[in-house]
């Protein structure tokens, strides 16, 4: 059987070049009609994934969901989908039935091959082509028995190598052809995407040529198009705010989720309501969820969904199933808390994902002394209900550390409530309430361990100029926990502080100790990634970020800023540019915006695009004013080596000083 030589997906054309060996001329396969350019984005877009994975793995597709309602709202024209069930009925259609078939579908128009007369009744055509040559195009279109919507494009079948098949955009190739062809439809340029105005004349007119130079490019390449692209400004992904879609009532496919389902019971807690009738109670309410998603995660065989995403649901309602086709879950643990003087009341229902069926529900009506016990219980309850496993170490950690006063309960959730917004003003607000807790009973351990937390946070965010008396007060509150609850060390924080002290050896042994304690909490996930960057231990923190992400997966923003940081330790700087746009683009004044703005600097400077990597660093400068490389050396918690020497180069080189 015959193979390819070589691949090559052309973006201003909408043609796919396929080159055989000892062939004449390539065959070139146009998809000239809006409805097959959409198909051609798609077949891009899978590519262009693969090459990010570096290898002919499959692809997601429900990841892609908004991106791909993009293009199909984009090229489709009048043949766009109403809605998200007609996407993907069209996709799937026509990957397993229509792109496949080259010889007789009515898809194509080859150019390079004569048309013979029509064969069969209906005035389909025929193009005349090898029957080899059309057996090796049907096999590029693969998708995974076990899971409909995995999908790939199989060029390692046809024993073509991951370099021997290219996506072109004018002069660019690949991540950066395919990030300015989603640019251009959702309205953005890559310049104007993030990038401010030049800050002086020299930078002006540089700016100047190079914008000039895109829009000649522009104007030639959407010549060919003729198309007319409605600017949408899309929110990739994973934002907080939710997208209602029209999901039946009766059931979902869990398959669409976000994310694959694990191999274990997947468990989402969504927020509970509070029915006190007092806003002022919202803290209590969300502590009372909260704290059994931390006590559920301390089960090996559960997976749990992060508080940062599931609380997304909070100002979002919306129906059950697609809550869990969205977090990748099978369940879902909804509530109520009602609390009057003494007396506190519970309700909590454990619901099946895919058809919002009710498998367990029970109300507790107890006496706010009781508050612990039950909380315990209903973990308890809801474990046995999934049949889960319940460790001796689970069983254990679900006491640690309780406090002898309620009271003292209370402003622990108030500053746990406070400290989870991660709101730069409310750093001090939640140490405020955590010191109370302490006041009232100095043997609550959490407590001191939070404390120390708001004070590692000040140093973060950069709220404090006097960093060792800062970091000097959290450990301090450590050592406090550590002294009043020894049986459950907090290893997370141990290793935030031995990562700020550049100790990342320890870093890294505490990040791995915190993970064990808990193996559902993405937030010690994250933690370990942090210490593993810094440490320079990259492919490893990759894939702790990538697992931080599937336990949150409405992708907080810090949590895509490590994984980008990661990627350009990799030196992979084309796949880190949209990571660290993303943050931009969502959370543009805040200080992840700022060290986005570094990592954009570094990664544009480190691949050549010296002209990006100079208006990236004029932003930094903007969000900064009084940066300079030498604080920057002092304050980066990366250990000296050969990884912070070349990101203190890439700065210097890109203007910065």
């Amino acid at each position: 059987m015959e193979k390819f030589e070589r691949i090559q997906c052309d973006l201003a054309e909408y043609k796919i070049t396929l080159e055989f060996p000892g062939r004449k001329a390539p065959l070139v396969v146009y998809f000239d009609t809006p409805s097959r350019r959409f198909y051609f984005s798609i077949i891009a877009l899978i590519i262009t994934e693969m090459k990010k994975q570096e290898g002919p793995g499959f692809v997601h597709m429900p990841r892609h969901k908004d991106i791909l309602r993009l293009l199909d709202k984009s090229l489709s024209g009048k043949k766009a989908s109403e809605n998200v069930e007609g996407m993907w009925a069209k996709i799937n259609m026509a990957w397993r039935n229509r792109l496949p078939d080259l010889e007789s579908a009515a898809l194509f128009k080859v150019l390079d091959r004569d048309l013979v007369s029509p064969y069969e009744k209906g005035g389909k055509h025929r193009y005349e082509c090898s029957e080899e040559e059309c057996d090796v195009w049907a096999g590029l279109f693969s998708y995974d028995e076990n899971n409909k919507w995995r999908f790939k494009f199989a060029f390692d079948s046809a024993s073509v190598g991951l370099n021997d098949v290219s996506i072109t955009l004018g002069s660019l190739r690949d991540n950066s052809a395919w990030a300015e062809f989603i640019n251009r439809l959702s309205g953005k340029s890559e310049a104007d995407q993030i990038l401010i105005e030049p800050r002086d004349k020299a930078t002006a007119e540089l700016s100047s040529k190079y914008s000039s130079s895109r829009a000649r490019s522009r104007k030639v390449m959407w010549g060919l198009a003729a198309i007319v692209v409605t600017a949408i400004i899309v929110a990739i992904g994973w934002r907080l705010t939710i997208y209602k879609t029209h999901i039946p009532p009766e059931s979902v496919d869990l398959s669409l989720s976000v994310y694959p389902l694990t191999d274990k019971p997947s468990l989402a807690v969504l927020p509970f309501q509070n029915l006190t009738g007092d806003p002022q109670q919202e803290y209590f309410s969300d502590g009372i969820a909260d704290q059994l998603i931390t006590s559920l995660s301390q089960a090996p065989y559960l997976y749990v969904t992060a508080r940062t995403s599931t609380f997304a649901f909070k100002a979002n309602p919306m129906q059950v199933q697609e809550i869990a086709a969205k977090l990748g879950v099978q369940y879902l643990l909804e509530g109520s808390v009602q609390r009057d003087k003494d007396r506190v009341r519970i309700h909590v229902q454990l619901i099946d994902g895919r058809n919002g069926n009710h498998i367990w529900a029970e109300t507790y009506d107890r006496n706010f002394s009781d508050l612990f016990a039950l909380q315990d219980e209903i973990t308890m309850a809801v474990m046995a209900v999934l049949n889960v496993q319940i460790t001796g170490y689970a069983t254990g950690a679900l006491k640690y550390s309780r406090p002898t006063s309620l009271n003292a309960y209370e402003h622990y959730l108030k500053g746990l409530y406070y400290h989870l917004g991660r709101r730069p003003e409310d750093v001090k607000r939640a140490r405020q309430s955590f010191e109370e807790a302490v006041h009232i009973d100095p043997n609550f351990g959490r407590a001191y361990t939070w404390m120390a937390n708001t004070y590692l946070d000040e140093i973060d965010l950069r709220l404090t100029t006097q960093r060792e008396q800062v970091l000097e007060k959290a450990e301090q509150a450590v050592s406090r926990a550590l002294a009043v609850d020894p049986d459950y060390p907090p290893y997370g924080t141990m290793s935030r502080i031995s990562r700020l002290k550049k100790d990342m050896e320890n870093a890294i042994v505490y990040g791995r100790k915190a993970v064990q304690q808990a193996p559902n909490d993405s937030g010690r996930h994250y933690m370990l990634c942090l210490a593993l960057d810094g440490g320079e231990k990259f492919e490893e923190a990759f894939h702790s970020c990538e697992t931080a992400l599937r336990l949150a997966p409405f992708r907080p923003v810090n949590y895509v800023l490590e994984l980008a940081w990661s990627l350009v330790g990799k030196t992979q700087y084309d796949t880190s540019i949209p990571l660290f746009k993303e943050v931009i683009d969502r959370s543009p004044q805040s200080f992840y915006a700022y060290l986005a703005y570094k990592g954009l600097t570094a990664a544009y400077e480190l691949s050549d695009r010296h002209v990006d990597a100079n208006l990236a660093a004029q932003n930094v400068m903007r969000m900064n004013p009084n940066f300079s490389l030498e604080n920057e050396s002092r304050l980066s918690p990366a250990k000296e080596g050969p990884f912070k020497q070349r990101m203190m180069n890439a700065y210097r080189d890109a203007g910065l000083k």
